[in-house]
């Protein structure tokens, strides 16, 4: 079957017998429980005017709706259910209008603009509690990218020791730099980082020429499949001209501040992201299984007020029997609403046939200027057509 309802409404004298026999082969027909005798049908203007804004008010909806979806299904595996059971069972076997939560009695407006609002408010606490959760869970991603890459680019505090520096944290004279040479111009770099005639400098005042590098100070400490990094010695005053230097020869001085307790303090600070990202991870999961089904719900109240909303304008009202053979009780909304659930790729043959069944030909399109029925544009069906899906669109 296809994830896509057809949410259809026909003439209340028109035979329901007859729709669910000719599209038995097309689709499985369900009652569509819209609570056609209790929701307030007020005045054609205002039913015209909400029709309008159904339409935004339910595609709002639907993005919400499918927004907690998708995290949820990244969150975790297997389909979303709506309190345990399968979404297109629940929305075709289970719904029933919550009078509890979407009073009957409420005007129209009033009523789905609340249930707007609420939905409005579910994304903006989705938003807030996905900020919170993307960033501890980018601080961990920041964490291991530094274990990554090659030498020019990955952290350096879990590789190099104290012993590396030789003693210099704190010199006034002395500062260890750490460089990132090619691998195949380390022997090169071994041979001329201390002697060649550029590695000399001479003193602010004219004085002697000295080497910028304490002469055999070059250490190997670590090497990957392009690079080697070393260790050198270099004279306070001649850091920044060095760092020129080996820039030229394509010697990389890294940038790095050697603290004792980092690597032990990195390894806490993980941990203690670890845990939390688990903490939220489990917090959102939690509310999105418990707020998807809440969206579903108030979107397919959405739909039914649609449905209701829609045959009122293109169906009107009949009087209705009073009970015990009595007078008439007034008038009442004129149609009767069922869902259909296509099979496998029946989608167009079910429209099809029932333009066929209740107009005599296709669905055509229409403009505000040429409407046939009150506050409808688009697309037009001889019959009252609200889509709903039960899978978020374009997830596999």
């Amino acid at each position: 079957m296809e994830s896509t309802l057809f949410g259809v409404a026909i003439k209340g004298d028109q035979s329901l017998r007859e729709l669910k026999a000719k599209t038995s082969s097309l689709a499985t027909c369900y009652d569509f429980m819209v609570p056609a005798d209790g929701l307030r049908v007020g005045t054609l203007d205002l039913l015209m005017s909400l029709s309008d804004d159904l339409t935004k008010m339910d595609t709002v909806s639907e993005a919400t709706v499918w927004k907690i979806y998708r995290q949820l299904t990244e969150l975790k595996a297997g389909k979303p259910t709506i309190d345990g059971v399968e979404v297109a069972q629940w929305a075709t076997r289970r719904f029933e209008w919550e009078e509890a939560k979407f009073q009957l009695k409420t005007p129209l407006r009033e009523l789905c603009e609340s249930i707007s609002t609420r939905l409005g408010g579910l994304d903006e606490e989705l938003k807030t509690k996905l900020a919170e959760y993307n960033g501890i869970k980018g601080a961990l991603q920041q964490s291991e990218r530094k274990a990554q890459g090659n030498l020019m680019v990955r952290g350096l505090t879990d590789i190099v020791k104290e012993e590396d520096m030789r003693g210099t944290v704190g010199s006034d004279y002395v500062s260890t730099l750490l460089l990132v040479v090619p691998k195949h111009s380390s022997k090169e770099f071994v041979a001329t980082y201390s002697s060649a005639d550029e590695m000399y400098f001479t003193t602010p005042d004219g004085g002697e020429r000295y080497p910028m590098v304490v002469p055999r100070s070059a250490k190997q400490i670590a090497e990957d499949t392009e690079f080697v990094l070393y260790a050198v010695v270099v004279l306070k005053q001649a850091v920044h001209e060095f760092t020129a230097k080996a820039r030229d020869k394509r010697w990389t001085v890294r940038d790095f501040a050697f603290e004792p307790n980092k690597v032990q303090e990195d390894a806490a600070k993980k941990k203690r992201d670890e845990a939390e990202e688990l903490r939220l991870k489990q917090l959102l999961c939690k509310w999105c299984e418990i707020n998807f089904a809440e969206a579903f719900k108030m979107m397919m109240h959405l739909k039914a007020v649609r449905v209701f909303v829609e045959s009122v304008l293109r169906y009107g009202l009949t009087p209705k029997a009073a009970p015990f053979g009595g007078m008439g009780a007034g008038p009442g909304p004129n149609f009767q609403s069922v869902l259909l659930q296509p099979k496998k790729g029946k989608e167009d043959h079910l429209h099809k046939a029932l333009c066929a069944l209740y107009g005599g030909g296709s669905a055509i399109n229409i403009d505000e200027d040429e409407t046939p029925v009150p506050g409808a544009t688009g697309e037009f069906y001889p019959y009252v057509f609200v889509q709903l899906e039960t899978e978020a669109p374009g997830l596999a």
